[in-house]
């Protein structure tokens, strides 16, 4: 049996005894693995000397957990490496690279994911700080004005333009339900935005420029390696330092 199968059966083992939910066990594992990642930079030698290898590079193209989307000529960043080249790296306050030496980042699916009140506020002041002058920041969310006007309609071609299931899962049987996953997806996001919301975050964070864009469509076409999987429900906004 594979490692990976058997923290499986172990987690399913375990987890009906446990006296939490299975939100907090999620959450604890991700704390685990982020706290094992944050060790390895401490500890590790050859971890060391690759951060300090990124933080002498300039004019950097990153992508932001980019679990296995990993576009060439990027540094991919993820917590959860999926292959060798992506650099191990929890990116919900921060990023690896020195002030001024991003020529873009992108951060597809992952705002949304963020504690707005403490995470998203500080991954994007860290993010200004690390984008030399001019430089770009693609974000891309789900777009929670077009779940909600969706619901509002009387039938479900709203959802059905949102490439939502026709019927819906089974675990989001309501039109409700599948307004709720956009929010909270079981936990793991923690905020929802639409154009105005993501707006003004991005400005009060520093940025002078913020436009709405569309799939496969940016300020700079280098971010625009969009995942089409993604495209019928998300919302695309670059920002310019």
């Amino acid at each position: 049996m594979s490692v990976p199968a058997l923290k499986q059966r172990l987690g399913r083992w375990l987890f009906p005894r446990l006296p939490i939910t299975r939100a907090l066990f999620d959450q604890l594992r991700f704390e685990g693995n982020a706290i094992r990642v944050r060790a390895a930079y401490a500890c590790l030698p050859w971890r060391r000397a690759r951060l300090r290898a990124v933080r002498r590079r300039r004019g950097v193209l990153v992508n932001i957990a980019c679990g296995p989307h990993r576009p060439a000529g990027f540094l991919n960043l993820d917590l959860l490496p999926a292959s060798p080249d992506v650099m191990p790296w929890d990116c919900r306050r921060s990023i690896p690279l020195s002030a001024g030496s991003a020529a873009g980042v992108r951060a597809e699916q992952f705002v949304e994911h963020l504690d707005p009140r403490e995470e998203a506020p500080a991954f994007l002041a860290d993010v200004v700080r690390a984008l030399a002058p001019g430089g770009v920041l693609r974000i891309v969310v789900p777009d929670a004005a077009r779940f909600m006007e969706a619901y509002g309609r009387a039938d479900r071609s709203g959802f059905d333009a949102l490439a939502v299931p026709d019927p819906f899962p089974g675990d989001l049987p309501t039109k409700l339900d599948v307004v709720n996953h956009v929010f909270h997806q079981w936990g793991e996001h923690r905020w929802a935005y639409d154009f105005e919301t993501l707006e003004h975050r991005l400005r009060r964070a520093g940025f002078s420029r913020v436009e709405q864009q569309a799939f496969e469509q940016s300020l700079d076409p280098r971010l625009a390696c969009d995942r089409s999987v993604h495209a019928p429900y998300s919302l695309y906004v670059d920002a310019v330092k």
